[in-house]
């Protein structure tokens, strides 16, 4: 059981370090793998032949990661039934995640997602006339223990809803070598527009979209979904209040984002 417990508190400290997960995790998931690593360990002790019980000590690590890595891909896939409570002027989190950066883009200015060391400008907002008026500009990071499905944060038409496959650029700029994949929506409606960016990992790439351009959708719908490290990027009218401050947890559908001074 001690190598369990060191094996997995290791493990879960790691990708709060990596991934940003929260801590609680240490006190939730963790639990469950040392327990279930360690009952599996005893069940396997009477099998294994006499003298060869040493081996026990390589098992129980493979245990370990092994059922951790089943615990996240049951949280990373799962898709959450929420109530949704956000009145018709608040504008609810499209995505579970934490809060990286909230910043103020002036009106013409073309915004600039920011996921790690690599930057993006999103050129294809201008295709739309959100960038007419000053915006916020909200990044989410999503770690793998955060549900990977967004949604609608307002009641909308889909104006705009664009993929970009990423590509490579100068090699005389060492922060911006390549743009990530990313798919682009703006969703309005009589009252404002908001633009929602997924951004995919360079390493492992897929973003699925579950709506078309010109699609109604409620507020707190799920439009796609992004595989499997990822971030959104959310753009917000600049005569809304943010809700939210920088590393907050926050949660798609139920979290108010903003809402109108």
């Amino acid at each position: 059981m001690l190598e369990s417990v060191v094996v997995s508190t290791l493990l879960y400290y790691y990708l709060h370090t990596k991934t940003r997960i929260s801590l609680k995790f240490l006190f939730i998931d963790n639990i469950g793998v040392i327990v279930l690593s360690t009952v599996l360990a005893w069940l396997l002790t009477p099998v294994l032949a006499v003298g060869w019980q040493w081996i026990l000590f390589l098992i129980i690590p493979a245990l370990a990661v092994g059922i951790a890595f089943g615990f996240t891909m049951i949280r990373f896939w799962r898709t959450p039934k929420r109530r949704i409570s956000a009145g018709p002027d608040e504008i609810v989190s499209p995505a579970d995640g934490n809060v990286i950066y909230i910043t103020r883009v002036e009106a013409g200015e073309v915004p600039v997602s920011i996921k790690g060391n690599r930057y993006s400008r999103l050129e294809e907002l201008t295709k739309t006339d959100l960038l007419d008026k000053p915006c916020w500009l909200v990044g989410i990071n999503m770690t793998p223990f955060d549900v990977h499905k967004n949604c609608a944060p307002i009641d909308g038409k889909v104006l705009l809803n664009q993929h970009f496959d990423g590509k490579f650029l100068s090699l005389k700029e060492s922060a911006a070598l390549t743009e990530n994949e990313r798919n682009t929506y703006v969703l309005a409606n009589e009252e404002m527009k908001v633009g929602i960016v997924q951004i995919a990992s360079r390493l492992v790439r897929r973003i699925d979209t579950y709506v078309r351009q010109g699609a109604e959708l409620k507020k707190g719908e799920w439009l796609g979904m992004i595989r499997f490290g990822s971030q959104v990027d959310v753009i917000l009218p600049a005569d809304y209040e943010i809700m939210v401050q920088l590393k907050d947890q926050i949660y798609a559908g139920t979290t108010i984002l903003a809402k109108k001074k």
